[in-house]
């Protein structure tokens, strides 16, 4: 007798396609459901209070009150492991949707789908009874799930982007992408297009560590904008367009206890720590665990008081966006930040060639790198700070002599420039005098004008 259906089997099988969204935090469905598998084989829960950090960024890509979320940081900080693994187990469980992730290239995209999804999946109980019993629906690039959403793993392309709505897309390492996809834009612009159809369901993340450089080597932080990262493309300008949250730490010291950031400026390059800026106490390496656990994300026009409330208010956006560095990466140890970024101080000053320096400053210490080229250092702005106020045509202290010099500038303006330098030891020169001569009026100046 042949076999037939059962439809009792049928109607549990498709049960998940009538069941409504569960609502639960992102952070809490990925630490409820998703392993991840280590490079020895073993596999673990994905555990909140190893980054903390990235809570509030993954659950934020869950609200309805923003449509992307960008996520700046240093290597080994857990970004891509909690906000494009953990938000594609969050979905296939929860809320599925189709999806669509970006990789650098297409060799990336397939390592990435072989190496971490597929290993995951599989790792996953939760994830792996949703796929779809069909061979041929699970495959490098496209996976198709047993309630029919798909998840997409591609490389930027004009055919990526043209013609399909996803209700998320996920681009990792964009700095490291094309900035113009197939001459049509940026990656962001391409899908953040393809997820409007959603409406407030839709979710465009952004994830990358900095790689491109600074355009104005002369800029200087405002000082009503403290979190505006230096004008930039690819992430960081992204960055600035949100609500440039920022991870700050409480200073240990009970005297203290005021809220600072763990970035560059406050680190000591002698004693390899973190200071608090207030009060001048360094922190220990040890207790940076329970610092990133008590850690906060402030927003541009916001601030933490002593008993940590947030007051102010932040810049009205539906873009959520985060930047951290690299005193706070949770597998990043301060010493290996210490020794790259030295080792490659001296590479640059004994070759001048500053990849490895620009490479350290953006992957290990997660901030721009600002040209250091002789041109670079030379710029107008530099040369203006060395300026020293005096008197105008007095002869400053150091001048050993005067030198005055004439130009002739003839058409209808016709008259004679003259300047006047002076000059001290080293060549180092000072503008003493500066004027015209128009027309002649003899020795004295007291003759008519003569022609």
């Amino acid at each position: 007798m042949a076999n037939t259906a059962n439809a009792a089997a049928i109607r549990h099988d498709i049960a998940t396609l009538l069941r409504p969204p569960r609502r639960v935090r992102v952070s809490e469905a990925v630490a409820e459901s998703m392993y991840v598998v280590h490079g020895n084989g073993t596999k673990t829960l994905w555990k909140p209070d190893k980054t903390p950090y990235m809570i509030e960024p993954m659950d934020c890509m869950g609200s309805r009150k923003y449509d992307a979320v960008i996520f700046v940081g240093p290597a080994r900080t857990g970004k891509t492991i909690g906000l494009v693994d953990g938000f594609i187990c969050y979905k296939i469980i929860n809320d599925p949707g189709d999806g669509l992730v970006v990789q650098i290239t297409e060799a990336k995209a397939a390592e990435y789908s072989k190496k971490r999804l597929r290993r995951s999946f599989n790792a996953s109980p939760e994830i792996t009874k949703r796929l779809s019993p069909r061979g041929h629906d699970n495959n490098v690039h496209d996976i198709i799930f047993r309630a029919g959403n798909m998840l997409a793993i591609k490389h930027p392309s004009k055919n990526v982007f043209a013609s399909s709505d996803y209700q998320f897309v996920l681009l990792t390492d964009y700095d490291r992408m094309t900035e113009n996809v197939g001459g049509e834009g940026s990656g962001w612009v391409l899908a953040s297009k393809r997820t409007q159809t959603f409406g407030s369901t839709g979710m465009t993340l952004v994830e990358s560590s900095p790689g491109r450089p600074v355009l104005d080597a002369d800029w200087q932080q405002p000082d009503d904008e403290p979190h505006r990262a230096p004008p930039t493309t690819g992430i960081l300008d992204l960055y600035n367009q949100g609500d440039r949250r920022r991870l700050y730490w409480q200073c240990p010291e009970s005297a203290c206890r005021r809220w600072f950031q763990p970035i560059q400026e406050n680190f000591s390059m002698e004693s390899g720590c973190v200071f608090c800026p207030h009060c001048g106490a360094e922190v220990d390496q040890r207790v940076k665990r329970e610092l990133n656990q008590r850690g906060r994300w402030v927003p541009e026009g916001c601030e933490l008081t002593l008993e940590g409330e947030l007051i102010g208010t932040p810049r009205e956006t539906r873009i959520a966006s985060f930047w951290m560095e690299g005193p706070a990466a949770s597998d990043q140890t301060w010493q290996s930040l210490v020794s790259k970024l030295r080792a490659a101080e001296e590479t640059f000053q004994a070759t001048g060639n500053q990849k490895d320096l620009q490479s350290v400053t953006n992957v290990d210490w997660g901030r721009p790198y600002v040209n250091r080229t002789p041109g670079e250092r030379r710029s107008g702005q530099r040369l203006k700070d060395r300026g020293e106020a005096y008197q105008h045509r007095t002869v400053p202290h150091g001048v050993r002599f005067l030198t005055a010099s004439v130009d002739v500038q003839g058409g209808k303006n016709r008259r004679f420039v003259v300047q006047v330098h002076g000059w001290g030891p080293n060549r180092e020169t000072w503008l003493v005098d500066r004027f015209n001569i128009k027309e002649d009026r003899g020795p004295e100046g007291d003759q008519p004008p003569r022609q």
